[in-house]
């Protein structure tokens, strides 16, 4: 198994066929192919002589060996099949049983494959004594994964659909508020002379489960670099996360964990690379995650590394950060606002080996879960149904307990990788390429890695109380695929969450916290060009609407300006996106939760609101516009969480009074020129006028 970070990674473009050589120029093509990683070309130079030499079972193994690599584990399977009906294949070819082994076993026929793996000892090959150990464990690990099947498990999985993934890879995702985040390899390099141009990673968002879309100046990002594994604390001050590069001499990809801060003008500052100890030189160093140990007082960095001196060939590392640093009352200092342009890296001490998890194999993308202290990780190493499998160990008194298989379900024959769970302890996302990805190449059911969201069953869950801004109840239809059923038996880039406490959960924000909440409106919405002072939709309906035209909104207020003001405006944009109407989305979700906690203890509220309009429209159309948008945030809490608000709306229990004003309210200088739609419409001074406020909250 190749190291991890780049078995997501492939080159996948296919070199130019070299029409005019011979077959030998194809082999030898293939095999330079192969060697630096890029198996979807060894894959096509291997065929073209296989389809002209079907004889030449040398071309046949390399080709099988490429479906492996490739994840085309059926079509590996058939061409070691037929190299097996030769006369010579046990002479020739001493490791194919052990071959066809693997390929049943990462396809989930256990007794199939440890018929394979035995047939292998019998023959015992010479020379091969590395395998033939191999192949004891790995009838052992088939026994095991029969077993993990046995056992009756309830989690139900979704595989996400054409919004989130695509026929690349897609991995590493994590949840703020209603927004998914996650590492995607769709991207051209565009400033590549390559022809056909390499891939790069890039950062992707969705809000609310609809299409994702590049999260562009959000992030800090670079040419010709992939940008992946975001992770935050969680003051939403800092963000860690790797730059990776391709090493085309070896086809592997290296990567180093760099630290951008944001500002309190909403602005990342560059990029800093960690230092030693933290980034090794000629080594990998890559998936940071942030953890917040109870019995620590500074957050903690974990990552995976191939550095020297590691059980294996990833580990995974833990390092306690500078707790004056990384703490929300030294923000600014950290993050450059005392004069400094970047901010100054801090120390870092030397990163502890975690020796009781790590495997001579992977192990690699952790997630530490903050509110069960357990640690999610995967590792090939360890046994279990597949290649890469998901263990959980439980942080008790210091120390990482023995890990155990998180099952079947959340694991498969396939690879599964970077675990994500919820706050709320059941729900999460996770990677896989297991049947019913969206195949690159659908031929050989071949590559890539897809985002799967999981719940576990109610009555596993552990006795936790569910924070406020847990994950949200988002449906996600399943696509119609040809997916089996599964048999019986893993960067937080939000800024302006509450903050919390390194180890303890965040005490409930109080309802008066949620007083002069202001609830954001894109131009005349909800609908147009109507005079009506009602309407049937939702705010929730028309903020995710407003948030998916951050693009346009960038490309409206920066267009015609110089380079410097270009990017101030985009930034500008951005800043107001996602700490102002995304973040206002969120807390609504938190008062919607509190005001039920409180319905629900026996004790009235009253929400008074009122509304604002920009002066675009005559006054008269303002204030019922503005009455409209009182009237999508009544219905908000009419229908949140399925109606449950509503009992206490019509015994009086809940009262949603309104107060709405016009163009009268709006601030000197905001522009009411129609013919000037980037200052009137796309100016974040514009915006802030179109607006709904919690104007008081009566207990």
């Amino acid at each position: 198994m190749q190291k991890l970070f780049a078995t997501l990674f492939f080159l996948l473009f296919t070199y130019p066929f070299l029409f005019s050589q011979s077959l030998k120029a194809y082999e030898k093509a293939g095999e330079k192919a192969f060697q630096q990683k890029n198996y979807a070309a060894a894959l096509e130079y291997f065929k073209v002589v296989l389809d002209a030499d079907a004889e030449n079972l040398d071309a046949r193994w390399k080709y099988a060996e490429s479906a492996m690599k490739f994840y085309a584990y059926p079509e590996a399977e058939k061409n070691f099949l037929k190299i097996a009906k030769s006369k010579s294949a046990e002479k020739d070819f001493p490791l194919l049983n052990f071959r066809l082994g693997e390929a049943k076993k990462l396809q989930g026929e256990y007794d199939a494959a440890i018929v394979f793996f035995e047939k292998f000892l019998v023959e015992n090959p010479s020379g091969q004594a590395e395998k033939l150990a191999g192949a004891k464990f790995e009838i052992e690990n088939c026994r095991a994964a029969l077993e993990i099947l046995a056992e009756k498990t309830d989690v139900k999985i979704t595989h996400l659909g054409k919004e989130i993934n695509s026929p690349y890879s897609d991995f590493g995702a994590f949840q703020r508020g209603d927004t998914l985040y996650f590492s995607s390899y769709r991207f051209e390099d565009k400033k590549s002379k390559s022809n056909p141009k390499p891939r790069l990673t890039k950062m992707m968002s969705s809000l609310g489960g609809r299409r994702a879309r590049d999260v562009g100046s959000s992030f800090p990002a670079a040419d010709s670099t992939h940008v992946a594994n975001g992770a935050m604390t969680r003051d939403g001050r800092f963000f860690f996360f790797n730059f990776c590069k391709n090493i085309e001499k070896t086809g592997e990809i290296q990567c180093k964990i760099y630290l951008t801060v944001k500002t309190k003008r909403g602005r990342w500052t560059t990029p800093q690379a960690l230092p030693e100890p933290i980034n090794l030189k000629n080594s990998t160093n890559t998936q940071p995650t942030i953890a917040y140990f109870n019995n620590k007082k500074s957050p903690v960095l974990m990552f995976s590394s191939d550095r020297p001196g590691g059980a294996g060939m990833q580990d995974l590392y833990s390092v306690a950060l500078d707790s004056q640093w990384f703490c929300p009352c030294h923000a600014d200092l950290a993050s450059g606002e005392t004069g400094k342009k970047d901010p100054k890296m801090p120390a870092f001490s030397a990163p502890e080996n975690l020796k009781n998890l790590n495997t001579p194999g992977e192990d690699a993308t952790p997630f530490f879960h903050a509110e069960s202290q357990n640690l999610y990780f995967s590792s090939d190493g360890r046994g279990g149904l597949g290649g890469y499998d998901i263990f959980v160990s439980k942080l008790e008194g210091g120390n990482f307990s023995a890990p155990e298989n998180a099952g079947a379900g959340l694991n498969s024959s396939y690879n599964d990788l970077y675990p994500f769970v919820g706050r709320d302890g059941k729900t999460g996302y996770f990677s896989s390429n297991r049947p019913g990805v969206f195949y690159l190449d659908e031929k050989n059911k071949a590559c890539c890695h897809d985002i799967f969201a999981f719940q576990f069953p109610e009555k596993t869950l552990p006795k936790t109380e569910i924070p406020s801004d847990s994950l949200p109840k988002i449906v996600l239809e399943r696509p119609k695929t040809d997916v089996p059923p599964l048999p019986s038996g893993n960067p937080n880039p939000v800024p302006g969450n509450p903050n919390l406490p390194p180890t303890l959960p965040a005490a409930p924000p109080k309802i008066q916290d949620f007083v002069g909440l202001p609830l954001y409106f894109d131009n005349d919405e909800p609908d147009k060009r109507t005079r009506k002072t009602t309407t049937k939709k939702t705010y929730e309906e028309t903020v995710l609407t407003y948030l998916e035209r951050q693009d346009e909104y960038r490309e409206r207020f920066s267009t015609g300006l110089k380079t410097d003001q270009k990017d101030a405006a985009e930034t500008e944009i951005d800043t107001y996106f996602e700490d102002e109407i995304r973040r206002g989305f969120d807390r609504l979700q938190q008062l919607s939760e509190l005001i039920l906690n409180r319905l629900q203890s026996g004790e009235p509220v009253e929400v008074i609101i009122k509304g604002f309009t920009s002066p675009r429209a005559e006054t008269d159309y303002n204030l019922n516009l503005g009455k409209r948008r009182i009237s999508s945030l009544r219905n908000h809490f009419q229908t949140w969480s399925e109606g449950i608000l509503q009992p206490f709306i019509l015994n009086g229990m809940l009262k949603i009074s309104e107060t709405s004003f016009g163009e009268t309210t709006a601030r000197a200088g905001i522009s009411d020129d129609l013919k000037d739609e980037r200052n009137s419409i796309f100016s974040p001074a514009a915006a802030r006028e179109r607006r709904v406020e919690i104007l008081e909250i009566r207990e």
